[in-house]
């Protein structure tokens, strides 16, 4: 099953980062009101000010790939730049996440669309930022691999320099905004490598089989040699 029920009644939060980066997110049903002071990993996105983007990936992976599906999701209407994104694993804790299990083959399903509105959220507020700074209409601009664009004059701006203007605005309502239409997707539906391929092949991602804790003991499981034996 999906990791956490999320539908457009929700409300996108949004805040700075120390060092006047971005991050925004959606509040999962039923769980405590999110706050920019949160200890916690609470927003979906995160943009430094480099123009690092930082997607968070929820569900558990556990060969299905939904470690890399579902952050292109976000990655695609953002108009992020895939070589500049990492993929990091949000921490167990159903407050925040709602339910985190894998089963049921239903991520991609539920969590489609509200997923690519994260991501939409925040290329609107980057968007918005770069209207302002540039002096221009919001409907003359538009993105590309990380940048906004105003192909009139030539001139672009890098998310990581927008970063910080867009942190300051008003997270836009879910239901008010525009995906892209199935037939523009630039990384949706392309081959993308496992975003955890290499650590894989090279042996350091770690596995359920690698936790030790203080004191833990491990069982093992004795096989009778002969079929149909019985324990002595």
């Amino acid at each position: 099953m999906n990791a956490v029920t999320l539908n457009r009644r929700q409300m996108l939060f949004a805040g700075a980062l120390a060092g006047g980066g971005l991050w925004l997110g959606m509040a999962p049903s039923g769980a405590a009101a999110l706050t920019a002071d949160s200890a916690s990993l609470n927003a979906w996105v995160r943009i430094m000010p480099d123009g690092a983007v930082t997607i968070m990936s929820q569900n558990p992976e556990v060969g299905q790939g939904i470690k890399t599906s579902i952050p292109m999701l976000v990655a695609e209407e953002l108009d992020a730049d895939w070589a500049n994104v990492t993929i990091e694993q949000t921490l167990a804790d159903a407050k925040i996440y709602g339910r985190q299990a894998a089963g049921g083959s239903m991520a991609t399903t539920l969590l489609f669309d509200p997923m690519r509105r994260v991501g939409a959220g925040a290329r609107a507020m980057l968007v918005a930022a770069a209207a302002v700074r540039m002096g221009v209409p919001v409907e003359s601009l538009s993105t590309e691999k990380g940048r906004v664009l105003h192909k009139a004059t030539g001139r672009s701006m890098g998310y990581g320099e927008l970063a910080a203007s867009a942190a300051m605005l008003a997270a836009p309502d879910p239901k008010t905004l525009v995906l892209k239409d199935p037939a523009s997707f630039t990384l949706v539906g392309t081959p993308v490598s496992g975003v955890d391929n290499r650590r894989i092949v090279e042996g350091r991602q770690p596995f359920g089989i690698d936790t030790v804790l203080p004191g833990m003991r491990v069982a093992v499981f004795h096989k009778c040699p002969t079929f149909g034996g019985t324990v002595a």
